[in-house]
């Protein structure tokens, strides 16, 4: 390894440094629990463990990494509702706003709640409990160790399958599977990255990808709730406010539109090097 290689971290490491990510997220959402960035972030960190997790590949890991999925599944209505007030927060006037309120509070409200039940102390703890037991049961490998050609094969098919389907079919479902692919592999790539340029260079690559993904996401994920927002009476019976929403909708239509063209030229071009 030469002097200018970084340090290998271990899976454990690495899994600490995002739990610590999921700490300050739930923390900071909870001392401003208006708006959704914080927990758009959560959301992100616990994908990255999963996609840690399965770099381990052992029966115990594997259970994890679905307890996490739960988790992230009962939270995601929630949070793409929070991330929908931000964005109307931003784009309406506050008389606009005054006026949606009490639709947005009623659409919104039994999954925001269930957000609020999750990431309150009590079930905290909870979650804390298995979790930190279960990072109390591991010891610091070398990820060399532990990462196989095998592991690191099924994930390059996996990714390769996705990334053919979407350039092919442009379906929505595939989109959201190679979100998954591409961080799995981003993943084994980047524990082997420290001393591999080759790997380096590829694993940046993939981390463009799955970010403009996760964009894409939120943009795509959006849509179908303002479209309830607009079939509410509150914005129904109001020709302007309707239009403002429309026009919301139409920009976050465009907006996933140029994440999914980026994709695909980040696409192209991993399949060229």
């Amino acid at each position: 390894m030469s002097e200018v290689d970084p340090p290998i971290k271990s899976q454990l490491t690495l899994l600490r440094e995002q739990s610590d990510v999921l700490e300050r997220s739930r923390k900071a959402w909870l001392n401003d629990s208006l708006g959704g960035a914080p927990l758009w972030k959560l959301d992100y960190a616990v994908s990255d463990i999963c996609y840690l997790l399965a770099t381990l590949d052992e029966p115990e890991a594997i259970k994890q990494g679905k307890r996490w999925v739960k988790l992230q599944q009962k939270l995601s209505e929630g949070i793409v509702w929070l991330r929908t007030i931000d964005l109307l927060r931003d784009s309406l006037s506050k008389s606009e706003l005054n006026k949606i309120a009490s639709a947005v509070a009623r659409l919104s409200s039994r999954p925001v709640s269930k957000c609020h039940k999750l990431m309150a102390k009590p079930e905290w703890v909870r979650i804390r409990r298995w979790w930190f037991g279960y990072l109390e049961s591991l010891s610091p490998r070398d990820p060399a160790e532990v990462l196989t050609i095998a592991m690191t094969e099924r994930a390059e098919h996996r990714f390769l399958k996705l990334r053919n389907r979407v350039l092919k079919h442009d379906n929505d479902r595939d989109w959201l599977k190679l979100e998954d692919a591409t961080g799995e592999l981003k993943a084994i790539l980047s524990l082997h990255a420290a001393s591999n340029r080759g790997y380096q260079v590829r694993a940046s690559l993939l981390n463009d990808i799955e970010s403009h993904l996760r964009l894409w996401r939120q943009a795509h994920a959006r849509q179908p709730l303002l479209k309830l927002l607009s079939e509410t009476p509150e914005v129904d019976d109001r020709t302007r406010l309707a239009e403002s929403i429309a026009e919301i909708r139409l920009q976050e239509r465009l907006s996933a539109h140029r994440r999914k063209e980026r994709v695909r030229k980040l696409l192209i071009k991993s399949s060229d090097d």
